[in-house]
């Protein structure tokens, strides 16, 4: 034994010095570079203080410098290399000290000439800090004597400009050059770049040139990797342009600017192409396909997001050997991408990585899904979303590609049940089917088969039955989504309780019940949990959580009062409690919502004026029977965007300081008690677009002040919450410019999303997400308002709804409601408005609701032209002095569509002045009306003889006016003596009149109402008077004072008399 022990040393003794032959040399630092490394580290704690120390903790006095962090050495000769100090703020906050009052003195003074000690120096990276432009422009050029520089990176250095670029001019070694991300602007700098004639990489991305990408980029022939990404260039790409002479350009990158025309086809020449990303630009009509299929070498195409048009090839790409990614998306809708045709193609690549979403894919055959698919089998990435794509879900897919990660289906049309394979895939950690319409139940095998998965999206399909307990054993579980489906019964208890990474759970909107809040509950790391629009029930329990800030339990049927621990989660959280049946006072507590609506419940009792409204956004307490009034809490609302009190019990005064909300974009107050005037304070809110304040008691005028913003200044709603997923959304493509592909093309909304009611074209509408932005109204209908119509709200060019009805409102529509160009719905019904309805209304394109109804309007009804046309006779009853279409009634006047209108100038409030009319019509018009009115008194003295002799002059007619005298007994009145155009005051019985010749030929029971009589001349066939009467009164009385007496002999005065029994006058006119 002790033999082999000693066999064995000597063994290792012997080979020994062999391993310290074959390891490698490393060299001692030469100690000139080491001092200036160190003098760097200096430099740095001098600007920013000790605290640089943390991002160079290896750079010490005594240590070897070929072993410090960021530092590289040549093995033979120790001198340094590479020096990688990028991103030296990362610990120090450097961005925030720059943006401080002494900015100048927080940028970093680095001694370029330090970098003259490192005379092997190759590569240089000072990205993303914050050098001084001033001192870095001017010394920049010394790092000439640098001959084997060949890599330089200043990108993303901000307050680099245009005054370093004739300094690097004197750099002609460098084989590599990185601007990307400074502070470069102006035209593009082609003549300063033209001296790199070893140039081969050239990262000018991210910077603000002007105008289109020069020809002459030609002059930089040796250029193999080119990104222009982001630069604000713009204008089109001629046929020969010098950009197809770059005969060694491997990778070209073009995206994110607004290049136009179509794609060139000089491109073709471009035959060591690899890498063509030309997205996010405004090319037009379609790639050639002789283009692509000459581009042999390529492994990355990128056209996603142009405005290509018509039908592309997807067999173009067949021969393209090496062609591993592929992302072709649709900015206008007006892209299709055919896949089969020709029919039978067979792919000669191997794609990683495919993004086809909103192509249109297949649609002349039908949306079927592509076939050539069936012969891939490396995918790693697939995404068809949005393409309408029919048949039964590919589960195919999964079994091909085992590398699978990602697969995006959603809104596509596939259906019959889902399925999948039955042996696992482990690489598989995105799945999303949502939006389609998918049967049958949810898969129990999909923890066998996705047993890492994180995102799963089966939402918006009809997907029924239970909720597997299966899914509760996901343990890399991070987002799940069940949401509007038909899914029932209760919710598993494991998802609260197993899966430890999951952060949001949606099960809204399906038909799931149970007690799912009662008791204790746990809900782990749960951040968002949306379970609204199902049929839970019971009370809140006791729920324990950590990471909640998101509730959404609205639309159930809980019972009950609200816990404490609700009041009690993180600040800024979102609660939505609404259309539910809790009851009791809502519980004060620390929380401060930023979005919370505990609307369409019992709750009751004063608002709690405890409430923490400090960073508050949307408050929701419409639809209760909260009572009192207006807690002066509320004054805190200085975040408020939306306030929904409405449908209440409240009372008091509107108070003034809602006016100095500032931010406040939506103030509901409809159906309350309100009294009092509208306080003008309100017009200092000058946000507010939607303001209801119908159905309450408030008088006095409208503020002429008031106005509602005629646009959004910034989002209503609540922005979707942005998830930090454990697993990287971007996939990395192996090139110089290390390009990042998107897993997703469009985000989750995974926030809550704003909706208020607001009444528009005669019905309490709901109005959700971002149509808040643009959705404009003023409701005050309902209301004790009085006096005219403010002519300042035809000012209010955007709005697109207001009511004013139901109130007391007076005088005529203001003509510059004209001007509501917008405007949707208009109710002025109700009112007391009088004057005629403006003919330039017909103007109003989008009015699809006017009602003007129960009004004093008068005259002629604005012609039938554009949406007038559309209004029926009910938009305009019960004013009984309007005429014209649609109504029954007709003008009796010349139609206005007859008369010509001369418009004239007009005055301060945009009417015509009265001054300016045509004096052509107005003569014309006065002499006709002459003529007609001659040509009738004519008529009348021809078909009257008592008025042709009255006219003419007879013998017997004289007038007089006789008055403060009595009317003789009736005995002195005989057969002979007439009386005619006698108007009597006095009281008469029977037989006076009688005997005076009256017949009264209209009375009414009551004696207080009028009553008309007529003296008439004796019949032929009787000596005596004839007497007619209707009604019993005694006695009645006259109101006129004097009287004409035709007979010639005699004149009879009239009598003064009252009747106490009587107020009511009765007139007699004489008959002829």
């Amino acid at each position: 034994m002790n033999h082999k022990l000693w066999l064995s040393c000597l063994l290792m003794l012997t080979l020994m010095p062999v391993l310290f032959l074959v390891q490698p040399s490393q060299a001692v630092c030469i100690e000139e570079e080491r001092m200036a490394l160190l003098e760097i580290k200096d430099s740095l704690i001098n600007s920013y203080g000790y605290e640089a120390d943390k991002v160079l903790r290896t750079w010490v006095d005594l240590g070897e410098c070929c072993d410090w962090e960021r530092v590289m050495c040549n093995t033979t000769t120790g001198h340094v290399t590479r020096l990688s100090l990028q991103s030296l703020d990362k610990n120090l906050n450097i961005g925030i000290m720059v943006e401080s009052e002494n900015s100048l003195k927080k940028l970093w003074p680095l001694n370029v000439s330090l970098f003259l000690h490192f005379e092997g120096l190759t590569s240089l990276n000072l990205s993303s800090n914050y050098l001084d432009n001033q001192i870095l422009s001017t010394e920049i050029k010394t790092l000439s004597r640098l001959k084997m520089l060949e890599i330089l990176d200043l990108s993303s250095n901000y307050n680099i400009d245009n005054n370093i670029l004739p300094s690097l001019t004197t750099l002609t070694s460098l084989r590599v050059l990185d601007l990307s991300n400074t502070n470069l602007e102006g035209t593009f700098p082609t003549n300063a770049l033209a001296s790199f004639q070893n140039l081969e990489v050239l990262d000018l991305s991210y910077n603000n040139f002007v105008g289109s990408i020069p020809s002459m980029i030609e002059l930089l022939s040796t250029l193999k990797v080119v990104s222009f990404s982001n630069c604000t260039l713009e204008g089109s790409i001629p046929p020969d342009h010098g950009l197809c002479e770059l005969k060694n350009i491997q990778d070209l990158d073009l995206s994110r600017n607004m290049l136009n025309g179509n794609l060139p086809t000089c491109f073709s020449k471009l035959s060591s192409l690899k890498l063509l990303d030309i997205s996010s630009n405004q090319f037009t009509g379609m790639p050639p396909q002789s283009l692509i299929a000459n581009l042999t070498a390529l492994e990355y195409i990128d056209f996603s997001h142009n405005n290509f048009e018509g039908s592309f090839s997807f067999s173009s790409f067949s021969n393209l050997t090496k062609l591993e990614v592929v992302k072709l998306t649709s900015n206008n809708g007006k892209l299709e991408v055919e896949t089969e045709d020709p029919i039978g193609w067979i792919p000669l690549f191997q794609l990683k990585f495919l993004m086809l979403p909103n192509c249109n894919m297949n649609m002349a055959k039908g949306s079927v899904f592509p076939s050539f698919l069936v012969q891939q089998s490396k995918l790693q990435v697939l995404d068809m979303s949005h393409n309408s794509l029919k048949g039964q879900f590919p589960n195919w897919l999964i079994k091909n590609n085992m590398e699978l990660q990602v697969l995006n289906l959603r809104n596509n049309s596939f259906d019959v049940n889902f399925s999948l394979p039955l042996y696992e895939n482990a690489n598989a950690w995105w799945i999303d089917i949502s939006s389609n319409q998918i049967t049958g139940t949810i898969p129990t095998n999909i923890q066998k088969c996705f047993p890492y998965i994180a995102h799963l999206n089966f939402s918006q399909n009809v997907l029924s039955g239970y909720i597997p307990s299966s899914l509760g054993d996901l343990s890399e579980l991070f987002v799940l989504d069940l949401s509007n489906n038909e899914l029932s019964g209760e919710v598993p208890k494991g998802l609260f309780t197993n899966t430890s990474l999951l952060t949001l759970l949606h099960l809204s909107n399906n038909k799931l019940n149970g007690e799912v809040l009662s008791g204790n509950l746990t809900t782990g790391n749960i951040q968002t949990l949306h379970l609204g629009g199902n049929y839970f029930k019971g009370n809140i329990g006791n729920v324990t959580s950590n990471s909640l800030y998101l509730l959404d339990i609205s639309n159930n049927l809980f019972t009950g009062i609200i816990p404490n621990w609700m009041s009690n989660i993180k600040d800024s959280s979102q609660l939505v409690l609404n259309n539910n049946m809790f009851e009791g006072e809502f519980p004060c507590g620390p929380t401060s919502f930023l979005f919370l609506d505990i609307s369409e419940n019992f709750f009751s009792g004063s608002i709690p004026s405890c409430l923490n409204l400090q960073y508050v956004q949307h408050l929701h307490l419409g639809s209760n029977r909260f009572t009192g009034s207006i807690p002066n809490s509320f004054i805190n609302l200085t975040n408020a965007l939306t306030l929904d009190i409405g449908n209440n019990n409240l009372f008091g005064r509107i108070p003034k300081f809602l006016g100095e909300l500032e931010n406040l974009r939506i103030l509901l107050m409809r159906e309350n008690n309100f009294t009092g005037r509208i306080p003008k304070k309100l017009c200092k809110s000058n946000a507010i677009s939607l303001l209801d304040l119908s159905g309450n008691s408030l008088s006095g005028s409208i503020p002429t002040c008031l106005q509602i913003v005629t646009g959004p200044s910034y989002s209503i709603s609540i922005p979707s919450t942005l998830w930090s997923y454990p697993r990287n959304l971007y996939y990395g493509y192996t090139s110089v410019l290390g390009k990042m592909l998107s897993v997703h093309n469009d985000q989750e909304e995974l926030g809550i999303f704003e909706e208020v009611n607001f009444t528009t074209k005669s019905m309490s509408r709901p109005y959700k997400g971002n149509v808040l932005d643009y959705m404009t109204g003023l409701d005050l209908s309902s209301n004790m308002l009085t006096g005219e119509i403010p002519k300042q709200l035809g000012l209010l060019s955007q709005i697109h709804t207001l009511n004013l009805s139901n109130n007391h409102l007076t005088g005529p529509i203001p003509v510059n409601f004209s001007n509501l160009a917008s405007i949707e719905s208009l109710d002025l019904s109700s009112n007391n408005l009088s004057g005629n309805v403006p003919s330039e209304l017909i103007n109003l394109a989008f009015l699809s609701i006017f009602n003007v109804s129960n009004n004093n309007l008068s005259g002629r009804l604005p012609e039938m032209k554009g949406q007038f046309a559309t209004f029926t006779s009910a938009s305009y009853e019960g004013n009984p002095l309007l005429c014209g279409l649609p109504l029954e009634k007709q003008c009796m006047d010349t139609p206005s569509a007859i008369v010509p209108r001369v418009i004239g100038p007009l005055d301060e409030d945009g009417n015509d002045k009265w001054y300016d009319i045509d004096m052509i019509w107005f003569v014309a018009s006065l002499g006709s009306t002459w003529v007609v009115f001659l040509l009738g008194f004519v008529a009348v003295l021809y078909t009257n003889p008592y008025w042709r002799r009255m006219c003419i002059g007879s013998d017997e007619r004289k007038v007089r006016r006789i008055t403060q005298s009595r009317v003789p007994p009736p005995s002195q009145f005989t057969q002979s003596s007439r009386l005619f155009g006698v108007t009597i005051v006095g009281t008469w019985n029977r037989s006076t009149m009688k005997a005076l010749g009256c017949r009264c030929i209209s009375s009414e029971p009551s004696e207080t109402e009028t009553q008309s009589s007529r003296l008439h001349e004796p019949s032929e066939t009787s000596r005596h008077p004839k007497f007619e009467t209707i009604g019993d009164r005694p006695s009645l009385r006259v109101t006129a004072y004097s009287y004409t007496v035709t007979r010639s002999s005699m004149s009879y005065p009239a009598i003064r008399s009252s009747n106490p029994r009587s107020h009511e006058p009765i007139r007699f006119q004489p008959v002829i």
